[in-house]
């Protein structure tokens, strides 16, 4: 278990794991939970409709950090008020990518992790519609993209199933410790 995994453990003593809050990015499974709010894009750009790759550029909420801050907390890309028909499955792929690049496409930008729904049974009664969020740690991708020392980020959603299906109610990056 590495450093950053072993303190968001040690700081939330409290989590449970559900599919709201385990995030699948890199390869690598983290826990997270929702503490403080995330430094989002501008409100005028959302909701998007995930129709085809969406680009916003996304405010950093401290740039330069020291090792032992990055240590000591994780930068969070949070993908707020994910909506999609619960019944279809749907998939969209999350990449970041330094500022300067950002006539780059999902093949120069860095993957960060993917968001997915695979149905399951109805209950009755219950609503088709659900909403929920994904919440990624960037930290050591920042570094790798070269963002480090940067204001803002790329972040492009790719959806892969149920196109036009999905919709995002705000994109932001927060401080976890």
């Amino acid at each position: 278990m590495s450093n950053s995994q072993s303190n968001d453990h040690h700081h939330s003593n409290n989590l449970t794991l559900d599919r709201r809050n385990l995030l699948i990015g890199a390869g690598t499974l983290f826990a997270t939970s929702s503490s403080s709010s995330p430094s989002p894009a501008a409100a005028a750009d959302y909701p998007i409709k995930l129709d085809g790759a969406v680009k916003r550029v996304v405010v950093r909420p401290r740039k330069s950090r020291t090792k032992a801050e990055k240590e000591d907390e994780e930068e969070v890309l949070v993908i707020e008020g994910i909506e999609f028909d619960r019944s279809l499955p749907v998939k969209f792929d999350v990449y970041v990518n330094d500022v300067d690049d950002v006539m780059g496409g999902p093949d120069t930008a860095e993957f960060a992790g993917s968001f997915a729904n695979v149905p399951h049974g109805q209950r009755r009664g219950s609503s088709k519609t659900m909403k929920t969020g994904l919440n990624l740690g960037i930290s050591d991708l920042l570094e790798e993209v070269g963002a480090d020392d940067d204001d803002s980020v790329v972040v492009t959603l790719v959806p892969k199933f149920g196109k036009g299906q999905i919709t995002v109610q705000g994109i932001g990056i927060k401080l976890q410790g």
